[in-house]
């Protein structure tokens, strides 16, 4: 999504200046600056490796990808994606390595690994039905399940879905969707089975929710939730319950909802302090969950109390289809992402790429 509210908004680059933060000297429910990516990035992903650092790939249809070490504060340029993609799936193999799929309209079928061992990408098979923005997810089996998306041809929903088998690198088609869908949220359950909630195709924003069992290729219908929405945001807490929030309706959302899988049904919880929508959500080591981007400070959910809390002042106020990381110390890294200022070297107001970077302390 190249803009909120606008599919084929021009993109321009804009550049800032980082600092460098010390986890000794952050302050508590607070963000502070890190140095800054190499590259301008928005609908990138960001994926922990296991030894700590983060891989941020993509991002406004580009093929460059870089890792940031934590205990230095560092960037590091990888060798380059073979192919360019933005607002793509990112998913950790059981092996380590990283896959990336789709994201780009003129080779939406595509898909490749990232091996931190060798620092390379390699080229793996193809999807079966080309997409863009779709979902992907790791099952408990080892494969990986990319659910929907948007035809780069004709712009419909999709509603097929596709299983990665990461021992021969192919594709199989699984079981579709009953409702065609993009823009949704895909949660991994604590049965195993995927929760595929809300999004948008041609008859506009979705309530619909649907549940992916592995063990029998099908979907099957899992309740409605109270608001329709694209572009929100999901995490699985604790307790196997899963939050679903904010979102956009043509503006942003500040509500949030909550299923249960015990009784495959919706109920409303506490709304955010402010709206969020194509924002990340990340849950913390503690059991909460943070909502961040889009706006100009961050949300906190508390499980226990079904409250919101408010962090302090973001860094850079206002960016969306940022992406988020949790890191080994229980911080969260937020990068890059669009934001609408004018950008004097192009004469241009609209949504512009940045390369800052920042991190949330508990």
């Amino acid at each position: 999504m190249r803009s909120k509210y606008s599919w084929f908004a021009p993109l321009a680059a804009v550049a800032a200046i980082g600092l460098v933060t010390s986890p000794a000297l952050a302050a508590i429910n607070s963000w502070a600056a890190t140095t800054n990516m190499n590259s301008v990035r928005a609908g990138h992903t960001a994926t922990l490796l296991t030894d700590g650092r983060v891989l941020v790939a993509g991002g406004g249809y580009d093929a460059s990808a870089e890792i940031y070490d934590p205990a230095s504060a560092t960037w590091t340029l990888t060798a380059p994606m073979n192919v360019s993609r933005g607002d793509h799936g990112a998913v950790r193999l059981g092996d380590g390595r990283v896959l990336v799929v789709a994201g780009n309209p003129y080779d939406a079928a595509s898909a490749e690994i990232y091996n931190p061992a060798t620092n390379t990408w390699v080229l793996t098979g193809s999807l079966n039905v080309p997409r863009n923005y779709p979902t992907a997810v790791l099952l408990n089996t080892g494969q990986v399940l990319v659910v929907g998306g948007q035809n780069p041809n004709t712009g419909a929903a999709i509603g097929s879905a596709e299983l990665f088998n990461p021992s021969t690198g192919t594709w199989s088609l699984t079981g579709s969707l009953k409702t065609a869908r993009y823009y949704h949220t895909a949660t991994l359950l604590s049965d195993g089975t995927v929760l595929v909630a809300a999004g948008y195709n041609s008859n506009g924003l979705l309530a619909s929710a649907e549940r992916y069992s592995p063990a029998t290729g099908r979907w099957s219908p899992a309740g409605s939730l109270a608001v329709a929405r694209r572009a929100a945001m999901a995490a699985l807490l604790q307790d196997g319950r899963v939050l679903v929030a904010g979102g956009d309706g043509y503006g942003a959302f500040s509500s949030a909802e909550i299923f249960s899988p015990a009784t495959n049904r919706w109920s409303s919880t506490g709304s955010m302090t402010v709206a969020h929508a194509l924002a990340t959500a990340t849950r913390l080591s503690d059991g909460r969950v943070l909502i961040a981007g889009d706006a100009y400070q961050g949300d906190v959910y508390s499980p226990s109390t079904g409250t919101w809390s408010a962090t302090g002042y973001m860094v850079y106020s206002g960016l969306y289809e940022t992406a988020a990381a949790l890191l080994g110390d229980g911080r969260v890294l937020l990068t890059g992402g669009y934001n609408n200022t004018c950008d004097p070297t192009f004469d241009y107001c609209g949504p512009n790429l940045t390369n800052g970077a920042e991190i949330y302390s508990p």
